[in-house]
C-alpha cells in the first residue's frame, strides 16, 4: 500500500498586532497635566471669599448690595487706604450677632488721625489726605460734623466709610476704650475684587495716602484672575485630553477592524 502524502493544512493567519499609540499616551497626559493645572487653580480661588455689601455706607465706591470678593493678606499690617470686612463686635454698643461691615482704613496701629482741615480733609501724622472716593465734599463737607483726634493703638485700623456723614465706624468712638478703632482680630479679609470669585474684577485701590507722602503701598491682588485663568484652562485641557483619547481609541479599534476584515493573500 503506497503512503499517501497530503498537503499540511494552512497555518493560522495572525490577526493585527496591537501598536502602542504615541497619541493615545500624548492625551492621557494632556487630560493628567489638565486635572493638575485645574485643581490648583480651582484650591487657589478659594482662597477668596465673597460677600454681598449691605447699606450705603461705602457709596459710591461700593453700591448697596453689590457683591464684593476679599481675602486675608498676611501683611505686617493693613495699608492704609484699603477696604476691609471687618466683624461688627469690634464696637462697643454692638449686639450680639450683629454680622460684619465693609470700612476704609485711615489709620493703622501708630497714626495720629485727625479731623478736620479748613478744608475738610483729615490729617494722618500731620499730612492731609484728599480722599478722592468720598462723599460728601471729600468725606466731611459738612462743618458741623463733630471733629476727633485720635492716637490709633497698635494691633489696630481706624476705619471709616466712604459716604462720611452716613456711616456708623471706628470716628463714632473716639471718646470710648480703644479709641474706636479695630482689633486687626476683628478683620475677615482685604477686598480685592469686585463680583464673584468666577467673574470678578479688581477692586479699585486708591493711591491717596501714598500721595500724601505716607508710608506704604496700596493692595495689589489680582490673584484671583491667575486662579480662574489655570482653572478654566485645565478643564479646557482635560476636556480635549478626554475627547482625543476617545478619538484616538476608536480610531486605532476601527483599523484593526478592518486589518483583520481582509482575505489573507494565496
Amino acid at each position: 500500500m503506497t503512503e499517501t502524502d497530503f498537503p499540511a493544512p494552512p497555518a493560522d493567519r495572525p490577526g493585527p498586532k496591537r501598536r502602542f499609540s504615541p497619541l493615545l499616551l500624548v492625551m492621557i497626559l494632556v487630560a493628567i497635566v489638565g486635572v493638575g493645572i485645574g485643581g490648583y487653580g480651582f484650591w487657589t480661588l478659594m482662597g477668596y471669599r465673597m460677600v454681598s455689601v449691605p447699606g450705603e455706607a461705602m457709596t459710591p465706591t461700593i453700591q448697596p448690595g453689590e457683591v464684593v470678593l476679599y481675602r486675608w493678606a498676611e501683611l505686617p499690617e493693613i495699608p492704609r487706604g484699603a477696604v476691609v470686612l471687618m466683624d461688627l463686635s469690634a464696637f462697643p454698643d454692638a449686639s450680639p450677632g450683629e454680622g460684619r461691615a465693609v470700612k476704609r482704613v485711615i489709620g493703622i496701629g501708630g497714626d495720629q488721625v485727625v479731623c478736620c482741615t479748613k478744608d475738610n480733609l483729615i490729617t494722618v501724622n500731620g499730612k492731609p489726605v484728599k480722599e478722592p472716593y468720598t462723599e460728601d465734599d471729600n468725606g466731611y463737607g459738612r462743618k458741623e460734623y463733630r471733629p476727633f483726634s485720635v492716637q490709633v493703638p497698635p494691633g489696630t485700623v481706624f476705619v471709616a466709610g466712604d459716604l462720611r456723614n452716613n456711616s456708623r465706624d471706628s470716628r463714632i468712638y473716639t471718646e470710648e476704650p480703644g479709641n474706636g478703632a479695630v482689633p486687626l482680630a476683628k478683620l475677615s479679609g482685604i477686598v480685592v475684587g469686585l463680583g464673584s470669585p468666577f467673574s470678578a474684577e479688581p477692586f479699585p485701590q486708591t493711591t491717596a495716602f501714598v500721595e500724601a507722602g505716607l508710608p506704604g503701598d496700596p493692595v495689589s491682588d489680582t490673584g484671583f484672575r491667575t486662579s480662574r485663568l489655570l482653572m478654566f484652562g485645565g478643564a479646557g485641557l482635560i476636556v480635549l485630553g478626554v475627547i482625543g483619547t476617545i478619538v484616538t481609541v476608536v480610531r486605532s479599534a476601527g483599523k484593526r477592524r478592518r486589518a483583520a476584515a481582509i482575505p489573507p493573500a494565496r
